[in-house]
């Protein structure tokens, strides 16, 4: 396998698909420093290509556990860190589990949420949500339901007829005619967000797992780690409005290829050289945290946030949580 070091934290190459930083305000303590942005960008780099190395080991693999991947990424960091510029940066991840979801259709996947603190007190909030969806490697079927009504820990427990179908030797094929195929357009899940985002004010993303590289193949089972030295497209993230606007022609129910969203995204940020969407890191870090992207509350008792992710049937499944604290 070859890969940087998991701990490796040197800043990371600014990307010519980076938009332009966007600040909300000039107050110093809404303004990240170059330190904290790069340690943070550098983050999520690591935790993109560590998700695309997977899916590109592992095209079967479940989108609820890359996920966990991207939740276990920073489940380890239970601790604040301070930096020179007199700033302290604190990440909390959070997996919320199952429950009961908006209009019975799960409208997001990850939870993410920025706060700025002054002195340790609570000056802005910043609240996005993600719904993931992987792409499919040739062969490679979408099931939306388990045939046999598994739930919990029963799920481990295949049949014969599953297991043998699990370790037959298969070449599986990832091109740009490779599709999302959980990704449903104009579907019952579509409207739920669409309802679910009017109804909070807020716009719901796509974050699109993606392997390293396309067109890319492996032969499964596995007999030893790929070399992958560059995460060229990994994940990606798009914004439900843009999917919208620009699929209206679609039938129902049509699942977009990584060519369809690529030549969308490339013909609406033709000054931008991108993939499918924004890299992961580029969206967390320039568009939402440091950029206008999200949903803003300046309330210091975090009450938007509270009416939307607290209640056990929250309609997501895990959370993360930055946190920014400017010491004057």
């Amino acid at each position: 396998m070859s890969e940087k070091s998991e701990n490796s934290l040197a800043p990371v190459q600014s990307s010519n698909d980076s938009a332009e930083y966007i600040h909300f305000t000039d107050r110093p303590d809404l303004i990240l420093p170059n330190d904290v942005k790069n340690f943070l960008k550098q983050l999520f780099w690591e935790c993109n290509r560590k998700i695309s190395f997977q899916l590109s080991t592992f095209p079967n693999a479940h989108e609820e556990a890359l996920d966990l991947l991207f939740i276990s990424h920073f489940a380890h960091m239970q601790g604040a860190i301070k930096f020179n510029s007199n700033w302290t940066l604190r990440i909390d991840a959070h997996f919320i589990g199952g429950g009961r979801h908006f209009r019975t259709w799960e409208v997001a996947d990850i939870g993410l949420m920025a706060m700025f603190r002054k002195n340790g007190r609570i000056t802005r909030s910043k609240l996005t949500f993600l719904q993931s969806k992987k792409l499919y490697a040739s062969s490679l079927k979408y099931k939306p339901q388990d045939p046999y009504f598994r739930a919990g820990l029963g799920r481990l427990l295949v049949t014969e007829k599953e297991h043998r179908e699990l370790v037959k030797t298969t070449l599986l094929k990832y091109s740009e005619a490779s599709k999302y195929k959980a990704l449903k357009l104009k579907s019952k899940q579509e409207e739920a967000m669409r309802v679910f985002s009017s109804h909070h004010n807020i716009t719901l993303h796509y974050l699109l797992y993606n392997p390293s590289l396309i067109p890319w193949e492996i032969k499964i089972p596995v007999e030893g780690w790929p070399t992958i030295d560059e995460n060229k497209v990994g994940c990606r993230v798009i914004s439900k409005p843009f999917l919208d606007a620009n699929f209206q022609d679609k039938e129902v129910n049509y699942s977009p290829s990584y060519k369809d969203i690529k030549d969308a995204f490339n013909k609406n940020f033709s000054d931008q050289e991108s993939g499918a969407g924004w890299t992961m890191e580029t969206f967390i870090c320039d568009l939402f945290i440091d950029g206008k992207e999200g949903l803003v509350a300046d309330s210091p008792n975090f009450q938007t946030m509270l009416g939307i992710m607290s209640q056990k049937t929250s309609p997501i499944s895990s959370a993360l949580s930055i946190t920014f604290d400017f010491e004057e």
